[in-house]
């Protein structure tokens, strides 16, 4: 699919501040499953400075740095993104990935902060191991079971800011933005031994919808596949209706802009405006 993506974020202080350097996550990854056909970034006041590199987990960010004072940031991004994977099931595993716990011998150091818990909890320990053994801990039919329970057990709901709920909160209370879900999902995945991350993108959805946002999912590495994505938010697997942006062993690690301000008694106000068009 072609993904034509316009992504506006306005930010209005009610007095002139100091903006601290901005790290922007705004371009999309280039890999295997898709592809940057064409981008442009506009920053409004214009930076004094600029810099681009890839964070430890291969994310593109464009680091600014400004001069004087404003009263307003914005940020206007317009890519075109090919996605390039026909089918979410065009791989064979590695033999040692069939069953949980997966065994990551050869890749151990790359892996431990997709496998670290950082909200470690016994009900979601719980949770994870009895839909496991429910299908004999095979690896792809836990995903499956997984996958499928959050998107038709848990209530979705829309939450434009504020981090995730810790994993065993959205477990007890059964509702959660996409957010919320990703990382609930991603805990399950690690409590079995499965290496997995947090990714933050577009996706096709409604295209008939006024209102779109920014989405997130998670992903899971298999031997043999390397990354890949469910959606419980939707309930499937994913092959080429997402553009991935940032992916991070921690979610705060994909934020598409991270910095703050100074100024006496200001305080913010943050609008956005994203438009998606796909063609198939």
């Amino acid at each position: 699919m072609l993904f034509n993506i316009q992504h506006r974020t306005h930010y209005s202080y009610s007095h002139p501040v100091r903006l601290s350097p901005q790290q922007l996550r705004f371009y999309p990854r280039c890999d295997g499953s898709q592809r940057v056909v064409a981008y442009q970034l506009n920053i409004n006041p214009a930076p004094q400075g600029q810099n681009e590199y890839l964070d430890l987990e291969g994310n593109h960010v464009t680091q600014i740095w400004f001069d004087g004072e404003t009263q307003y940031f914005e940020i206007e991004v317009k890519m075109q993104v090919q996605t390039l994977r026909k089918s979410a099931s065009d791989f064979m595993l590695a033999p040692t990935a069939m069953h949980l716990p997966i065994r990551h011998d050869q890749d151990s150091i790359c892996v431990a902060a997709y496998l670290e818990r950082s909200w470690a909890d016994d009900a979601v320990t719980a949770f994870a191991a009895q839909l496991s053994m429910s299908v004999d801990r095979d690896t792809l039919r836990f995903l499956d079971r997984l996958n499928r329970y959050l998107h038709e057990e848990f209530i979705q709901i829309h939450r434009h800011s504020g981090a995730p709920q810790a994993p065993a909160f959205t477990l007890q209370t059964r509702h959660g933005a996409c957010r919320d879900l990703a990382v609930l999902f991603v805990d399950c995945c690690r409590a079995e031994g499965l290496a997995a991350r947090f990714a933050s993108g577009y996706q096709k959805g409604d295209l008939q919808s006024d209102r779109r946002d920014l989405h997130a999912w998670p992903e899971v590495y298999l031997p043999g596949a390397g990354w890949r994505g469910w959606d419980p938010t939707h309930g499937f697997m994913l092959a080429d209706t997402h553009v991935v942006i940032a992916a991070a062993a921690n979610a705060e690690d994909t934020l598409p802009v991270s910095g703050a301000f100074e100024g006496s008694n200001a305080s913010s106000v943050l609008n956005f405006d994203v438009q998606i068009q796909v063609e198939d």
